[in-house]
């Protein structure tokens, strides 16, 4: 399976999301939301907006009534609403969970808040859940994770790399060529 293809099944791009919920943060803080308005709201031209907008409006996520005042459609606001839910899970999986700094925990949530499907959205919803309403998992999963001290034991002994090594950097500035290792698992064939 081609799993890289899927990336172009998204439903919508991570630039229209943030059209979206700023939106429905303009909804919800003044009560109504106009083009000029979400353009301030993103840091971008007017023009910008507009154009984006459009792109919403044809495809039904956004209408614009004869006041030029904006509202999202049932659809929108219901993929506003998921994209919104995605962030918060995901920044606190990352923040909460995994120690990454807040700052940094908030934008690598934002750059893949748009792309969850419902299935893993779900499982992440179940995981953080657990994590959350059980106190005693919780200690053992903060236990775990700051009791583990990652060192490369190399490829051939790995149990989290497959054909190259995910612990060093294998960007030719980065690395040195003593840790750039491209050797195969014993008994693998290259892909």
């Amino acid at each position: 399976m081609d799993v890289w293809k899927h990336f172009e099944d998204n439903v919508i791009t991570h630039s229209a999301a943030h059209y979206l919920m700023a939106i429905d943060a303009l909804l919800r803080e003044q009560g109504y939301a106009r083009v000029s308005d979400v353009a301030r709201f993103l840091e971008v031209t007017t023009g910008s907006a507009s154009v984006s907008l459009k792109t919403l409006k044809q495809r039904d996520l956004v209408t614009e009534d004869a006041n030029r005042f904006l509202q999202l459609s049932p659809e929108g606001a219901a993929l506003a609403h998921k994209i919104q839910v995605n962030k918060q899970m995901l920044v606190t999986l990352l923040h909460q969970v995994l120690a990454v700094p807040k700052e940094i925990a908030e934008i690598d949530a934002c750059k893949i808040e748009h792309l969850l499907s419902d299935e893993t959205r779900e499982r992440l919803r179940v995981f953080l859940s657990l994590i959350k309403c059980d106190d005693a998992v919780a200690e053992l999963l903060h236990r775990a994770l700051n009791r583990v001290h990652v060192e490369c034991p190399g490829v051939e002994n790995c149990e989290l790399c497959e054909d190259e090594c995910t612990f060093h950097c294998v960007n030719e500035d980065e690395a040195p060529a003593s840790e750039k290792t491209t050797a195969k698992r014993k008994g693998k064939t290259a892909r």
